[in-house]
């Protein structure tokens, strides 16, 4: 996350397109979702089915977020790939840097369900 932040400051990026915010959406939904599990994993046996549901959850939003990823690169090529490469580069490391957000997310969502089916 900080990398992203990092870049738009560098970049001095003022607007973002809506597949970006659409992916910055999903951020910060991914985060509310990671925050309700993690106190769920001091009873494991207990709360494993709402953990596995969370988990779901993330990883559908990780195949949301590539197709607006997707949806986003292609939108910017078309729109500046032929007249402002540098605007095209900008917004491609952007979204580079949202999916890797999200992507980590999914980890995480892989590193709960490896404990749940450890401790199920």
């Amino acid at each position: 996350m900080q990398a992203t932040v990092n870049a738009i400051a560098l970049y001095e990026v003022e607007s973002f397109s809506p597949e970006m915010k659409d992916m910055a959406a999903i951020v910060v939904d991914a985060a509310r979702v990671t925050a309700e599990a993690m106190p769920l994993l001091r009873n494991v046996a207990q709360n494993s089915a709402r953990l596995h549901e969370l988990t779901e959850r993330l990883v559908r939003m990780e195949g949301h977020a590539d197709d607006i990823h997707a949806a986003g690169l292609k939108r910017s090529l078309k729109e500046h790939g032929a007249t402002d490469t540098l605007k095209f580069v900008v917004e491609r490391e952007l979204y580079k840097h949202l999916e890797r957000i999200v992507d980590a997310f999914e980890d995480v969502a892989n590193e709960i369900d490896g404990i749940v089916i450890d401790h199920a």
